[in-house]
């Protein structure tokens, strides 16, 4: 099936001018690039030291991700597949989770390699189906073989990707890998014969849903809609199939995702994203216009480290880079008489994405964030740089493609590029000379409230001479680099050899990007040895509030009170934020501790750990409820409000009343007291625990677990109920109303949701098997047609 995809011959260019390049991608030549590039990684990934991880400290990786993949490794090689996890927010769904990826293909190799290798191997593993899909899609354009390569390296290492790597952003890597897999296959589709590039761009979308960011799946939906939208002035044929063959290929790809899907929005339903986020969360990390100088000047706005970098949001997410030689390329492309057409189409398509990636900086956002489904979901618009930058490096590849081919441009393109190099020269020379002169910039960055430079927990701002300093040595690097680029140009027409001047200046550029923004992590980073000493010498069944490995109580030995990933419980983000004295209902996966009230004893929180610069500072609480309890009476209040008044309330005691949001199926009046029985908890899984009790009045069985609906009770052989009902109790926690009696019985996790997605991916991806086997005559067609039809239409 694979072949198929690189069975394409390039043209035969042997009757060319003197002076052009030749070359032509096989079959066999692509699958021995693409197993030797596969083993090289693996390659560099075995050197590496063993605890070292391609990330900066502090990230996404070190603070969620490795604990993650762990607690999934683990519990699959123990014979279950986690679905809940027990160790961040105090519980919460992980399968439901999008970012644990636990249906994932490629995350099989962390049953295999130990983690650190996995982790590095992961990162690379997807850069490099990055950088072949887009090569690919270049290939399918009728690029010179080089300029495929090219092609890739440049989005590879670009700035809406590779910093990425340094924050640790391992489900982002995962899922944009596949994004110009799927708008080729697209274009394929829409070109040609259709029905094997539509399940190819099906199957691509799939896999971006399954890679754990399904924001990248939204914006390279929206990116192929633009697509289509701009091939109206293709051949009438193509007019008419774009727009629906991208609503069947997104269409197709959710329900070959359904397994992922459905317990993914059961998941959001319950979580602080269920609806649309506040417009103030959504507009955060819209790309900021002065940012646009990354395009070639990566440094004007200082390093990739928050505490380096004094410009608009994160730099991870507002970097655009190609480098000087890539501009330049992109312009080449633009006005080259070959490509220009087609050049023009994606650059149209990238502005209108860069307009998508300014968010809160127009007032398009709020229009959309209003009318169109789906931006009010997501935040960090910013992302649309990436879907931008791959339709640039379409340009830029033809660019590349053109030198290749003998056609250098003409005098004025020269002079042109000559010019923006001095001019960037000059600005960098002034504001080397006169670094103050930054302050304006500044200012108004300061005054945006967007940056972090200076605010608490980050680094104070580096004084303005240092500021305008770094700003003209960046923009006076790009700009000589300009100036070499723009006298190549103007020699090129009597030294054909002086094409290799941007050739070779875009990997260097690249390279030298990567090399700056490349950060280096170790397993103490994750699960300090003295926190994990601390709590194993301090045995039991409780939470802590660990302000700086939230996400790894999986690692550290004991779950946490808290976390950071967006799909925390509404329930429990509100009564966080309610107890913490904000506003439940502008709760969200962020939370600041500082009252520590005694109610927190519901969810078994014990300790606080806070890092003092030398160590760790641990606070114990005064006291904990035990995992399960007998309640004699409860309550029956009309909602959050109510509940949470009655909690805040000095004398409540959370083992004498239980607060319910119904009244249980059998009610029953209090005997005063609490009831004469025992509870003993055994088999405690993440999914599932298993309880006996006894009581000789009926009861609340409390359970200080998060509630969730899908959480159910099933009963055990000698109970004394055959049904037993799980309500929320406490507004957060599971409560299980008891008749008198003996009791056993198994509260477990078991989403519906699930098992109606495995059914329905099952049965879709059989169909798709059959859709790419079926023998059905012209629809079974060789790719090959395909590309020969969208050549007769360009030309």
């Amino acid at each position: 099936m694979l072949e198929s995809l690189f069975a394409v011959p390039m043209p035969d260019f042997d009757s060319t001018p003197p002076g052009v390049l030749t070359g032509r991608w096989s079959c066999a030549l692509v699958w021995r690039l693409a197993l030797a590039s596969v083993a090289m990684l693996l390659a560099i990934v075995l050197l590496l030291p063993a605890g070292i991880f391609l990330s900066a400290p502090g990230t996404d990786l070190t603070g969620q991700f490795i604990a993650w993949r762990a607690f999934a490794a683990d519990s699959i090689r123990a014979g279950h597949f986690p679905l809940w996890n027990p160790y961040a927010y105090g519980g919460q769904p992980f399968l439901g989770d999008f970012q644990s990826a636990e249906l994932y293909p490629s995350n099989v190799i962390f049953l295999i390699l130990p983690m650190a290798r996995a982790v590095n191997f992961s990162f690379l593993l997807h850069l490099l189906i990055l950088a072949w899909g887009m090569g690919y899609w270049g290939y399918r354009r009728g690029w010179h073989p080089l300029a495929s390569v090219l092609a890739g390296l440049t989005v590879a290492l670009s700035g809406p990707v590779f910093p990425h790597l340094y924050g640790g952003h391992l489900s982002n890597l995962s899922s944009l890998a596949w994004a110009p897999w799927i708008l080729a296959w697209l274009e394929d589709a829409w070109q040609g014969p259709a029905r094997r590039p539509l399940l190819l761009a099906a199957a691509g979308v799939c896999l971006q849903i399954l890679g754990g960011h399904v924001q990248y799946c939204f914006y390279t939906g929206i990116a192929a809609g633009v697509n289509a939208l701009a091939h109206s002035f293709a051949p009438p044929a193509v007019r008419r199939r774009a727009l629906p063959m991208v609503a069947v290929a997104f269409g197709g790809a959710a329900i070959l995702a359904a397994a992922q899907l459905l317990p993914g929005f059961a998941s959001l339903a319950e979580s602080v994203r269920e609806g649309k986020l506040d417009f103030s969360f959504v507009k955060m990390f819209s790309f900021p216009i002065e940012n646009t100088l990354t395009f070639f000047a990566p440094g004007v706005f200082g390093g990739i480290s928050p505490d380096a970098y004094w410009g608009r949001a994160y730099l991870w997410e507002v970097s655009v880079f190609i480098g000087v030689s890539g501009v330049v390329l992109a312009a080449r492309g633009l006005f080259d008489r070959e490509h220009s057409r087609t050049a023009r189409r994606d650059l149209a398509v990238a502005v209108v994405l860069f307009v998508l990636a300014l968010g809160a900086h127009t007032p398009l956002l709020q229009l959309l964030y209003d009318y169109i489904p789906g931006f009010g979901q997501f935040r960090s618009l910013a992302k649309f740089t990436f879907p931008m930058i791959l339709f640039i490096t379409l340009a830029v590849g033809a660019g590349a493609d053109a030198l290749l081919r003998g056609r250098f441009g003409s005098r004025r393109f020269a002079l042109a590029v000559l010019a923006a190099g001095g001019i960037t020269v000059l600005a960098g020379i002034y504001l080397w000379l006169q670094p103050e002169s930054i302050g304006a910039l500044r200012n108004f960055i300061v005054n945006s409230r967007e940056t972090y430079m200076g605010m608490p927990g980050f680094a104070v701002a580096p004084p303005l001479a240092v500021l305008g300093a770094g700003a003209g040595r960046a923009l006076l690097v790009a700009g000589g680099l300009a100036v070499i680029l723009g006298a190549s140009f103007a020699g090129m027409g009597r030294r054909p050899e002086f094409r290799w001047v941007p050739l070779v200046l875009l990997p260097v550029e690249l390279l030298a990007f990567a090399w700056g923004n490349l950060g280096l992590s170790n397993w103490s980073d994750v699960a300090p040895a003295q926190l994990q000493a601390y709590l194993a010498a301090n045995p039991g069944d409780y939470r802590v509030l660990d302000s700086l490995h939230m996400n790894n109580g999986y690692l550290l030995g004991a779950p946490d009170v808290w976390g950071n990933d967006p799909t925390v419980l509404k329930r429990y983000a509100q009564f966080i934020a309610f107890f913490e004295g904000n506003d439940p209902d502008h709760a969200t996966q962020y939370s600041s501790f500082k009252l520590l009230p005694r109610i927190f004893s519901i969810i078994r929180y014990r300790y606080a750990i806070v890092p003092n610069g030398k160590g760790y500072t641990i606070t114990p609480s005064s006291g904990i409820l035990p995992r399960a309890l007998l309640a004699p009476e409860y309550q029956v209040l009309p909602g959050r409000d109510a509940i949470f008044a009655e909690m805040a309330k000095p004398n409540f005691n959370p083992q004498q009343i239980v607060l319910l949001e119904t009244q249980p199926a059998t009610p029953f009046s209090s005997t005063g007291g609490a009831p004469a029985g025992k509870v003993t908890v055994s088999d405690v899984t993440g999914d599932s625990l298993t309880i006996e009790a006894d009581t000789p009045a009926p009861a609340i069985l409390l359970i200080t677990d998060l509630y969730s609906h899908d959480w159910r009770v099933r009963a055990l052989p000698g109970s004394v109920q055959t049904h037993y009902d799980l309500l929320p109790g406490d507004y957060i926690l599971r409560a299980i109303p008891l008749a008198a009696g003996h009791h056993h019985l198994v509260v477990e996790y078991a989403p519906p949701s699930f098992y109606w997605g495995l059914l329905v991916s099952g049965v879709a991806w059989l169909v798709w098997l059959a859709a790419w086997f079926w023998p059905a005559g012209g629809m079974n067609e060789q790719p090959a047609r395909a590309f020969g039809s969208w050549r007769r239409a360009r030309a």
